[in-house]
């Protein structure tokens, strides 16, 4: 058996064990990587990359800043189809502004990488997986990072395409597409955001993300407060 069968094997065991679909997918990356969160993001229409799962709130809090701001490592991932590497969260100088400047109310520290899952052109999202540490990535790590994204990406392929390979492991699809409560108030909201101003989808993303970002509040608790008639957007 190979290096990468072996891995396969551990990954799709914990993944079973963890319960199938992208959480348990968080949690078999944390014990077969030596990585201690991870996080799955999934780029969706208008709304950019969109956290489906986080396996700890220091991660959660570094995706919700990601979805609020629609700038960070994850977003150059999907972007560009190549791993974008974070040598330490706590000094990320120029290059995302809007990311770096809200992560600093946030406990995130050390360093993370962002893993496209990807099948050619064709992006699904991110595999976001975090050391405390800060520094690179051996290129062991990095190279089983990059095997275990394809893994999950192959799931989320089967999961799309039932009537794919019948010899792939049986584990529960819907689990895979099951959208969380928090990105479907997002397109709720924007949906409100277009009646009640009159704008246009992708203007009602921006506009979503823009109050969240002036109001140093994250996209979901913005979309959450319009969908709960909190807040309002007037048209102009």
């Amino acid at each position: 058996m190979t290096r990468f069968e072996h891995l396969s094997e551990r990954f799709l065991t914990a993944l079973r064990a963890g319960g199938g679909g992208v959480a348990g997918a968080c949690h078999a990356c944390v014990r077969v990587l030596p990585v201690q969160r991870a996080a799955i993001v999934i780029d969706e229409h208008h709304a950019g990359v969109q956290p489906w799962f986080t396996s700890d709130e220091v991660a959660a809090g570094v995706e919700a800043v990601q979805a609020t701001v629609g700038e960070g490592p994850a977003v150059d991932a999907v972007a560009t189809g190549l791993p974008v590497p974070v040598t330490d969260l706590a000094g990320l100088g120029g290059r995302w502004p809007g990311f770096a400047d809200a992560l600093a109310g946030t406990r995130a520290s050390g360093a993370m990488i962002a893993m496209p899952l990807r099948l050619g052109a064709i992006r699904f999202g991110a595999l976001d997986l975090y050391r405390e540490a800060p520094g690179r990535l051996d290129g062991p790590t990095l190279s089983a990072g990059l095997h275990i994204a394809d893994l999950i990406t192959a799931q989320l392929i089967r999961a799309r395409t039932p009537l794919g390979d019948a010899a792939a492991p049986v584990i529960d699809d819907a689990l895979w597409l099951e959208q969380p409560l928090a990105s479907r108030a997002i397109h709720q909201a924007a949906g409100m955001v277009v009646a009640q101003s009159n704008s246009t989808v992708p203007d009602a993303y921006a506009r979503l993300r823009a109050y969240a970002f002036g109001h140093g509040m994250s996209l979901a608790e913005v979309a959450a407060a319009v969908v709960a008639r909190r807040i309002r957007f007037e048209a102009g």
